[in-house]
């Protein structure tokens, strides 16, 4: 009874239509959907119709050779001869592995662009040997790409005739820039791009990253501190922006000596991240771009800096424009080492910023008395202070923003996790027993 009750069950998944088998070989591992293709006549062809394939090769590090013979045929029939099918998605994560040819894979990603594949995310490791050149002809003259994601560890040729008319997405992570012109042509020939992001890549012979779009609305820029015997890899190259519809900007660097930007008049949300690390005295020593940074991004409604105390800027009236339009700030200070009056000197320049938010703030910030920003006293509504371990710069912030806060509304403080449930309760109780100026605050506190 067991027996014939189970088999029912499999002949009722068998009798599913098409379209919903096929949905479940899409969000199988792609080792799981080729061993269905030996378990009936009914499942053996269900692969052509396959809509998202997701190839990772990590997954067959220790498979038999007979498996990975298995999968190479799979995606060979797939690829080149069951073509009536059409492909929306496909991932490829490769790396070196006995019984695979790099040729072979490079082909299986030529045979997604010819069938018009949506999305493509391809990511080659750095250990891979002897990879060929992937048909960049092809996949940047595609017309039906809409996203495309790209690590691979060698150069990028950029042809002179690129054209992706219906890209919207764009990653480009660990890849080598031969030069200035491939990468600005690259981008201003996607007419339809909102969002791009440059990650980790190798820009040694580049020297002024140029890159612009009339339609990019999100853009992400990171370049990793790295030790010195990398260094080269990221040298201090001028970067120029021109993006008059950039919404969202995100920027992880070390400074730069020659960064300016050009139009981001509609930018709304900015995070600025600059890490420093070991080489403030060496990066004193090269100037820094931070002035152009702030003057690029200041019209911005959020920003969320983490900025080590070292690297900012001496901020002038002379030379600064002001945030007038910020009303959302956020500072964090994973390193504890904000001194003097850094941070009170910056909300001098946010003179409606309503919601401020402070994580790990030193016991050594300096508070000025005579001069409290207007912002603080007029505008601030909502303070968040998190992570705090030390009770006496806690009070200290908290003590300040109570006495000079006229129109607070909500005060949130998050302690930090290393502290006990008793002491948690008695920095609680303290907070609400400090005097305030504003009577309708709010305080929340775990």
């Amino acid at each position: 009874m067991g027996k014939k009750a189970k088999h029912d069950d499999d002949d009722r998944i068998s009798k599913l239509p098409d379209s919903v088998l096929s949905g479940i070989l899409c969000r199988l591992p792609i080792k799981d959907a080729v061993s269905t293709s030996i378990l009936s006549t009914r499942w053996r062809y269900l692969f052509v119709s396959m809509l998202n394939l997701d190839v990772d090769f990590r997954v067959f590090r220790r498979c038999p050779v007979r498996t990975i013979k298995s999968f190479t045929n799979f995606m060979d029939k797939l690829m080149f001869i069951h073509t009536e099918g059409r492909i929306e998605q496909f991932r490829l994560q490769y790396i070196a592995i006995s019984g695979v040819d790099a040729s072979r894979v490079c082909g299986w990603v030529s045979a997604a662009l010819w069938r018009g594949v949506k999305e493509i995310d391809l990511a080659f490791a750095r250990e891979s040997e002897n990879i060929p050149v992937l048909s960049t002809a092809l996949l940047f003259t595609t017309k039906t790409l809409v996203r495309l994601k790209l690590e691979i560890p060698f150069a990028m040729t950029v042809p002179i005739h690129v054209r992706l008319p219906n890209l919207n997405t764009l990653e480009l992570r660990r890849i080598k820039f031969e030069d200035d012109d491939s990468v600005e042509r690259l981008i201003s020939s996607c007419p339809v791009l909102e969002q791009l992001s440059i990650s980790c890549c190798d820009m040694r012979n580049m020297k002024c990253l140029k890159i612009s779009n009339p339609s990019l609305k999100s853009l992400t820029f990171v370049v990793n501190l790295l030790p010195p015997e990398r260094r080269s890899l990221f040298p201090a190259l001028g970067v120029v922006y021109d993006f008059p519809c950039l919404v969202y900007f995100k920027y992880m660097t070390v400074m730069e000596k020659n960064y300016s930007t050009g139009n981001m008049t509609s930018l709304v949300i900015a995070d600025i991240n600059i890490s420093v690390g070991g080489f403030v005295r060496e990066i004193h020593c090269r100037g820094n771009g931070l002035h152009e940074i702030f003057q690029g991004i200041d019209n911005v409604n959020s920003l969320q800096m983490s900025i080590y105390p070292e690297a900012l800027p001496s901020f002038s009236h002379k030379r600064y424009v002001a945030f007038q339009n910020l009303l959302h700030l956020q500072i964090l200070d994973t390193r504890k080492k904000w001194k003097g009056v850094g941070l009170f000197e910056f909300l001098e320049f946010t003179p409606n910023l309503q919601s401020l938010v402070i994580c790990t703030a030193s016991n050594q910030v300096s508070y000025p008395v005579e001069k409290v920003p207007s912002c603080v006293v007029y505008q601030l509504k909502e303070l968040k202070v998190l992570d705090f371990d030390d009770e006496t710069s806690l009070f200290k912030m908290i003590t300040y923003i109570f006495k000079n806060a006229t129109v607070l509304k909500k005060l949130t403080v998050c302690t930090s996790q290393v502290l006990k449930i008793e002491e948690e309760l008695k920095i609680t109780k303290k907070i609400l027993n400090l005097p305030r100026c504003s009577i309708n605050c709010q305080v929340l506190a775990f």
